[in-house]
C-alpha cells in the first residue's frame, strides 16, 4: 500500500511535467519555453502547498467536539474547495488532495474520517468508471487510427507490456537496493500490476487537455489507457493473488489452521470425512472471530448517521418540529 501510494504521488508529478512538453510541443512556434513548461509545474507546487495547508485547516475545523455529520460536510466542502481552486488554476486535484490527506492523518491520526468517507464513496467511484467507459472509443483499436506511422493497437500493446516490466521491474529494483526480504524483492511487483483510478483519471484529464475528438492525441491517449486498464484488471488480480501465495503471506495448509489431530475421532473417519470437518471449523472460526466480520467504514459512517439521528429527530429534543 505504501509503494502504491508513492506511486500515485510520483506519477501525479510525473504528468504535470509531461503534459506540459506536450502542450508546448504540439503549441505550435513558441516551443518549449517557461511559459509552457515551467508554469505549469509551477502552478502543479502551488497546488500541492495548497493542499497541504488545506489538510491542516480541516484539522482546525474538525475538533474532537465537532458531530460526526457535521464532520464529513466539513470535510467534504474543503474538497470540492479545494477542486474549485484547482480548476481556476487548470490543474489536476489529484496530487493536492492526497497532500491533504497526508498533512490531516499524521497531524491528528484520526482515520475515522478516512472510514466515514470511504464508506459511501463506492458510488462516486461507479459513476466515475462509467463516465471513463463511455469515453472508450473502442473502433480507434481495430480501425487502424495511427500514432504517426505507429498503429495505435501497437502502441497499446507495447505499452501494456512495459508498465509490467517497469512495475516488476522497479518493485524488484527497489527491493534490491533497500535489502527488503527475498519474498518481497521477488513477489512485490506483482501486486503492483492491476490499474486503479488514478491512471484513468490522468488519462481523462490529458485527452481534455489535448483534445479528445477521434483520431487526436488526446483521443488516442484515453483509448490506451482504457484499453490496458481493462487486461490489467483481467489479470492483476490473478498475478496480486499469486505473488501472496508465493511469498507464503497466507497459510495455504489446511492440516496448519485445523490439525487432523484436533478432530475427534479422526482414525474412524474417511479423509474426505475429515476434510469435511476442516472447513466446518475454518468456516465457524471465521464466523466467530468479529475482526474478520467488522467493516469499519460501515461502522464510522453507522456511528455518523446514528449521531445525527439522535441529534435532530429524536423527540427529547424536539428539533424535528423545529426543523420543519
Amino acid at each position: 500500500l505504501e509503494v502504491v501510494a508513492l506511486d500515485d504521488v510520483v506519477s501525479s508529478i510525473l504528468y504535470s511535467v509531461s503534459i506540459s512538453i506536450c502542450l508546448a510541443i504540439n503549441g505550435g512556434s513558441n516551443g518549449v519555453s517557461f511559459n509552457s513548461v515551467g508554469l505549469p509545474i509551477i502552478k502543479s507546487l502551488i497546488c500541492l502547498v495548497i493542499g497541504g495547508g488545506l489538510g491542516f485547516l480541516l484539522k482546525l475545523f474538525l475538533p474532537s467536539r465537532r458531530t460526526a455529520d457535521n464532520r464529513l460536510i466539513i470535510a467534504i466542502g474543503i474538497i470540492f474547495l479545494f477542486c474549485g481552486i484547482c480548476a481556476l488554476l487548470d490543474q489536476a486535484p489529484l496530487l493536492g488532495c492526497m497532500a491533504m490527506g497526508m498533512v490531516y492523518i499524521n497531524i491528528t491520526n484520526d482515520d475515522k474520517l478516512f472510514k466515514q468517507l470511504n464508506y459511501f464513496s463506492p458510488p462516486i467511484m461507479l459513476c466515475f468508471f462509467v463516465r471513463s467507459g463511455m469515453t472508450f472509443n473502442l473502433k480507434a483499436i481495430g480501425d487502424k487510427t495511427m500514432i504517426g506511422f505507429v498503429p495505435l493497437i501497437v502502441v497499446a500493446i507495447v505499452y501494456f507490456f512495459a508498465r509490467i516490466i517497469g512495475k516488476y521491474g522497479g518493485a524488484y529494483l527497489g527491493s534490491l537496493t533497500t535489502k527488503k526480504d527475498k519474498k518481497i524483492k521477488n513477489y512485490l511487483g506483482l501486486g503492483l500490476i492491476p490499474q486503479a483510478g488514478v491512471a484513468i483519471g490522468l488519462a481523462y484529464m490529458g485527452g481534455r487537455i489535448l483534445g479528445n475528438n477521434p483520431g487526436e492525441l488526446g483521443d488516442s491517449l484515453q483509448t490506451i489507457i482504457l484499453a490496458s486498464s481493462v487486461l490489467y484488471e483481467l489479470v492483476g488480480p490473478g498475478l496480486s493473488k499469486l505473488g501472496l501465495y508465493l511469498s507464503k503471506s497466507y497459510s495455504v495448509d489446511i492440516d496448519e489452521e485445523i490439525p487432523i489431530e484436533t478432530i475427534e475421532n479422526n482414525k474412524d473417519l474417511l479423509p474426505v470425512e475429515i476434510l469435511t470437518r476442516q472447513i466446518n471449523e475454518i468456516q465457524k472460526k471465521i464466523k466467530d472471530d468479529e475482526s474478520l466480520n467488522k467493516n469499519e467504514n460501515e461502522e464510522a459512517f453507522n456511528e455518523a448517521a446514528e449521531e445525527y439521528y439522535e441529534e435532530y429527530y429524536t423527540p427529547k429534543n424536539h428539533r424535528f418540529i423545529n426543523r420543519r
